[in-house]
């Protein structure tokens, strides 16, 4: 019998969050909606959301049909409240900190960015994203659940630590997310920007329905965030998802991880426009430029297609070891040409050894290049889904 009541419990406290996640996650829905998409009894879900409307975290109104005729009663659509607690997501970037604080359905309430300058630390960076999250919550009435930071990594993830990243400051084995629990005396969670930024379209993007799926980031360098059987993959200790240093020529250029033709020696952002500029005589600056320039100068479209044939070698591998459903491009990769798209995807979906039976898909991010900001409050939201962050306060006994 004690089993069977902890058991119960449970299974009430999986129910209840199946219902607020999905709200938050559609927006806002009816409780007919709501039946139908998770399989609960339509009394459990008149239960759940009268608990949510009593502790004033949802509101409802009546839907307009103007198809319906007669009496009735009518659908009422229910949405997050105003009130409903808020999150910071922060993306930490070798080159700025930006931030956006958003409701629990990740509409974006407001949006800052502080850029970093040369002789930054540990200290002058944690005081910046100090100044980021108490300006983005100035003046905002509503609770802060908490701040997610999706951050260039290697991490430490589960105690908040960013171990070394490679030109950053020096910064190495910093506890970033416990200074700035400190200062801030909010909850912080840390995670790698290519994991939150998968969490991001899982979550909220273009792989809400799928299982199984990479996001690759493409920027300084080359990462992904693995989703398998609807869960972020981390690895033993968070190193998943390096896809940078994976090699495609054992006799290629030396990486800075001491190996030899690590695709990001190819095919990172400034990689990419040292070549471009090189071969065209130009000064470009951001990876947008150089696809702007492929658009308008079939010389450049044929460099382009050179790289993306040299990190189609890597996805091959990849989606060999993987089998996922989709491949979701973003950060700066948002910004190849739809072209670039389809070649990736021919070149890939030609070679991989389950090419006679699927077919994956290669998406644009939904997020664009801003999808590790949206990770980053994606992050504290996915606590709150899970139950492991202010489910007491959202379902008071």
């Amino acid at each position: 019998m004690k089993h069977h009541g902890l058991n119960s419990e449970q299974t009430k406290k999986n129910n209840r969050l199946l219902v607020l996640n999905l709200l938050c996650t559609m927006q806002n829905a009816t409780r007919t909606e709501i039946t139908n998409r998770i399989g609960l009894a339509k009394m459990t879900v008149t239960n759940i959301t009268a608990d949510l409307l009593a502790n004033g975290l949802i509101y409802e109104k009546e839907t307009i049909d103007p198809k319906r005729k007669g009496a009735g009663r009518r659908q009422m659509l229910l949405s997050l409240s105003p009130d409903s607690p808020a999150v910071v997501g922060v993306w930490l970037s070798r080159d700025f900190c930006m931030g956006i604080v958003t409701g629990m359905n990740l509409q974006v309430l407001g949006r800052m960015q502080i850029d970093f300058t040369a002789g930054e630390n540990a200290g002058t960076i944690t005081e910046k994203i100090v100044q980021l999250v108490q300006g983005l919550t100035r003046g905002l009435n509503r609770k802060i659940a908490g701040v997610g930071i999706a951050s260039i990594g290697p991490l430490e993830i589960r105690s908040g630590v960013i171990l070394n990243p490679p030109n950053f400051y020096q910064i190495k084995n910093y506890p970033l997310a416990g200074e700035l629990s400190a200062r801030l005396q909010l909850p912080v969670f840390l995670q790698n920007d290519m994991n939150a930024s998968a969490l991001a379209e899982k979550y909220f993007g273009a792989a809400a329905d799928m299982k199984d799926f990479v996001y690759l980031g493409l920027t300084n360098g080359i990462g992904a965030g693995i989703v398998m059987r609807e869960s972020l993959f981390e690895g033993s200790r968070g190193f998943s998802g390096e896809i940078g240093h994976m090699s495609i020529d054992c006799n290629g250029p030396f990486c800075q991880c001491g190996n030899r033709g690590c695709l990001e020696t190819f095919v990172s952002v400034p990689k990419i426009i040292q070549q471009f500029n090189a071969a065209f005589g130009r000064s470009m600056t951001s990876f947008a430029e150089v696809c702007d320039f492929c658009s308008a100068h079939p010389e450049g479209d044929a460099l382009m297609e050179e790289l993306c044939s040299r990190l189609s070698v890597a996805l091959v591998n990849l989606c060999n070891a993987l089998d996922p459903e989709a491949v979701i491009i973003g950060h700066d990769g948002a910004f190849l040409n739809d072209r670039d798209f389809v070649r990736i995807s021919e070149r890939v979906n030609s070679r991989v050894l389950a090419k006679d039976s699927s077919h994956i898909k290669f998406l644009r991010s939904s997020f664009g290049p801003l999808a590790p900001v949206y990770g980053a409050a994606v992050v504290v939201l996915r606590r709150i889904f899970d139950g492991k962050l202010m489910y007491d306060e959202i379902f008071p006994e």
